[in-house]
C-alpha cells in the first residue's frame, strides 16, 4: 500500500552523536536516529533499533515519530508488518492533529487493513488531512465528492479539492482536475487550462495524462493542432504500456502511407496492445496478415489474431474466424466450429454472419439442416438490407420452406433486393410478375425486371427477355433484340437459347442466315441431350458444303479447347 514517506532532515548529525543524544533523552535525536536506522541511508540499517527509538519519541507524544512508527508496522518501511499496531499509532498521531497520520489512518480505514473498514470515518480523517494541506488527501477527497462516496455528489466541491492538490504539484490531481474541466463539470469548459494541466502531469510521467494530452494535440483542443507533439506523447504513453496508446500508435503508423518503413513498427505496437487483450488491435492484426498489408499474407497468423479478438467478443473477428474455419484458410476446416462463431457474431447483429449462418442452415452445410432457423437468420440479415438475404428470404416464402408459403411476402422481399440491384432478385421478381404469383400478371413490368437482370449477365433473364422480344409479350416484337439476348444466354450454356439461336441462324431471323453458326449452336445444344437439336444439326449439315462443315468443326474445337 502506497503512503507518505518518512520525514527526513538535511544536514543531520552523524550516527554516533545521534545515538549518544538519544540515550540522553533528546527527543529530536531519538527521532532522527530512528529515521536513519529505518531508512537505510546511513551506514547502519537496523529496523529493530529504529522501532525502539520511534517508541521512545512516540511515548513523549511526538506525532511525527508516532506516524513513522506506524509506517514501520504497516510494512512501508523496513520491518515486520503489523497492521493493527500501525492503526493504533496512526490514530494516536491523528488525534494530536498530525496531518500525515490523519491521511494514513484514513487509508487504513478505507482498505480495512488492521481495522474494520469504515468509509464514513475514513472520509472524516481525509477531510482533516486535506484541510491541513495534504495533497493526496485533497485529491482523494475530490474523488469522494465527485463520486458521492458517503456524501452527496458535488462536482464543484470536487474541483476545488482537485485544484488545491494540483497547485501542490500532485500529478493525479492535475489529471483529475483536467478531466473535469475538459468535460465542463462544475462550470464552463476551459480547454486551455486542461491542456496545461495535462502537460504538467504528462511531464511528471503520468501515463494517462500523456495519452490525454496526445489526443488534445491531435484534435487541436486548447491550442494549435500539433501532430508532432501528439505523436510524441502517444509514444511516451505507449512506451509505458498504455494499451490504447499502443493500439493508436500502430493504427496511425499503418494509416501513414508516406512512412514506407512504418509497417514493422505498426505491427510491433499492435502486437503489444494485442498481447494485453486489446480486441481492436487483435482484429486489425488479423486483417493485416489476412490482406497482406505491407507484408506477405499469412493466413495462419491472421486466424490466430482473429481468434483472440473473437474470444474478446468482437463480432467482426468472430465473423472473420468463422469464414477461415469454413474455408480452411490458415487452419483446418471445421464447419461445426465455424457455425458456432457465425452464431456468436450473428447474435451481436453482424449482418454478414447472419446471412452466412442462414445459408448453412438452409443447405445443411456443416450443421443439421433447419429451414426455420434459416428463415430466422435470413430475416435478421434482410432487415439490415443485405440484398442476398432479402432474395433468399423471398425464396423461402415462395417455396414455403421454414415458413408458411406466402407469395406476397416473397414478392416484397424480392423487390427490396431487386431495388438494390441484385440480378437474381430482379429475375425472381420478374418470374413472379410474369406468372402472376402473389400479384396479377404484369408482362410489361416483368419485362423491365428481366431486362435489368439480363444486363447484369443473368443467363435465365437473358433467355426470358429474348423470348419476350420474340413473342412481343410486354414489349414490341423485335427479332433482332431477341437474337441478341438468345446469343448472350447461349454463350452461358443455356441449352434452349442455343437451340433457338441455331434456328435463327438457319432461317436468318434477327441475324444474317449462317449455316455454319446454325450447325455450331445446334451441336452445342445437342451436347445437353436435346434430341431435336441433334436432329436439326444433321438436317443443317445436309445443306452445307464440306468447307462449311470444316469451319463449323473448327469453331467447335476452339470452343472445347477454350
Amino acid at each position: 500500500m502506497a503512503g507518505e514517506k518518512q520525514e527526513e532532515k538535511a544536514a543531520e548529525p552523524d550516527l554516533k552523536k545521534l545515538r549518544r543524544q538519544a540515550k540522553d533523552g533528546v527527543l529530536k535525536a531519538q527521532y532522527l536516529l530512528a529515521v536513519k536506522l529505518a531508512s537505510g541511508e546511513g551506514p547502519e540499517v537496523d529496523p529493530k533499533e529504529a522501532e525502539k527509538w520511534y517508541h521512545e519519541a512516540a511515548k513523549r507524544d511526538f506525532a511525527p515519530a508516532m506516524n513513522n512508527l506506524a509506517l514501520l508496522y504497516s510494512g512501508e518501511s523496513i520491518g515486520a508488518s503489523n497492521p493493527k499496531q500501525a492503526v493504533k499509532w496512526f490514530r494516536k498521531a491523528a488525534d494530536l492533529g498530525y496531518a500525515l497520520a490523519q491521511w494514513n489512518l484514513a487509508r487504513h480505514l478505507r482498505s480495512g487493513e488492521g481495522v474494520p473498514p469504515d468509509e464514513k470515518e475514513a472520509i472524516e480523517w481525509t477531510k482533516k488531512a486535506a484541510e491541513q494541506g495534504v495533497a493526496a488527501a485533497q485529491n482523494n477527497l475530490g474523488i469522494c465528492c465527485s463520486e458521492g462516496r458517503d456524501m452527496k455528489a458535488d462536482e464543484t466541491q470536487a474541483i476545488e479539492w482537485f485544484r488545491k492538490a494540483a497547485e501542490q504539484g500532485l500529478f493525479q490531481a492535475q489529471f483529475n482536475l483536467a478531466v473535469r474541466l475538459h468535460d465542463g463539470r462544475g462550470g464552463e469548459q476551459d480547454l486551455d487550462a486542461v491542456r496545461e494541466l495535462f502537460l504538467k502531469a504528462a511531464e511528471g510521467g503520468m501515463v494517462a495524462a500523456q495519452f490525454a494530452l496526445a489526443k488534445m494535440c491531435a484534435k487541436g483542443e486548447g491550442g494549435d493542432h500539433d501532430e508532432q507533439a501528439a505523436t510524441k506523447w502517444l509514444c511516451k504513453a505507449a512506451e509505458q504500456n498504455h494499451t490504447e496508446a499502443q493500439y493508436r500508435m500502430g493504427r496511425n503508423l499503418l494509416e501513414d502511407k508516406s512512412e514506407t518503413a512504418a509497417d514493422a513498427e505498426a505491427i510491433y505496437w499492435l502486437k503489444q496492445a494485442g498481447s494485453m487483450g486489446h480486441t481492436e488491435a487483435q482484429y486489425l492484426l488479423g486483417r493485416i496478415f489476412d490482406e497482406g498489408v505491407g507484408i506477405k499474407p499469412d493466413p495462419a497468423e491472421a486466424t490466430k489474431w482473429f481468434r483472440k479478438a473473437a474470444e474478446g467478443g468482437k463480432a467482426e473477428a468472430q465473423f472473420a474466424l468463422a469464414v477461415s474455419l469454413e474455408r480452411g484458410e490458415g487452419c483446418v476446416t471445421n464447419l461445426e466450429e465455424s457455425a458456432s462463431w457465425y452464431t456468436l457474431a450473428a447474435e451481436q447483429g453482424h449482418a454478414s454472419a447472419q446471412f452466412n449462418l442462414a445459408g448453412m442452415y438452409a443447405r445443411g452445410h456443416g450443421i443439421m439442416a433447419d429451414d426455420e432457423k434459416a428463415v430466422y437468420y435470413f430475416q435478421m440479415a434482410a432487415e439490415q438490407a443485405v440484398a442476398g438475404a432479402q432474395c433468399n428470404l423471398g425464396v423461402m416464402y415462395e417455396q414455403g420452406r421454414g415458413v408458411e408459403q406466402n407469395y406476397s411476402a416473397a414478392m416484397r422481399w424480392y423487390e427490396l433486393a431487386a431495388n438494390q440491384g441484385l440480378c437474381r432478385a430482379q429475375y425472381n421478381l420478374a418470374v413472379m410478375l410474369h406468372a402472376g404469383r402473389g400479384v396479377e400478371t404484369d408482362l410489361k413490368e416483368a419485362a423491365i425486371w428481366y431486362q435489368q437482370a439480363a444486363k447484369q449477365g443473368h443467363a435465365g433473364a437473358q433467355y426470358a427477355l429474348a423470348r419476350i422480344f420474340l413473342h412481343g409479350d410486354g414489349m414490341d416484337l423485335d427479332e433482332e433484340k431477341a437474337a441478341k439476348w438468345f446469343k448472350l444466354a447461349a454463350e452461358q450454356d443455356v441449352p434452349e437459347a442455343q437451340l433457338i439461336l441455331a434456328d435463327f441462324y438457319l432461317r436468318g431471323r434477327g441475324v444474317p442466315e449462317d449455316f455454319v453458326l446454325a450447325y455450331v449452336w445446334f451441336n452445342r445444344a445437342s451436347s445437353h441431350g436435346l434430341d431435336i437439336a441433334e436432329k436439326n444439326k444433321r438436317h443443317t449439315a445436309r445443306c452445307m458444303t464440306p468447307k462449311q462443315i470444316a469451319q463449323a468443326q473448327e469453331i467447335l474445337r476452339n470452343h472445347l479447347s477454350f
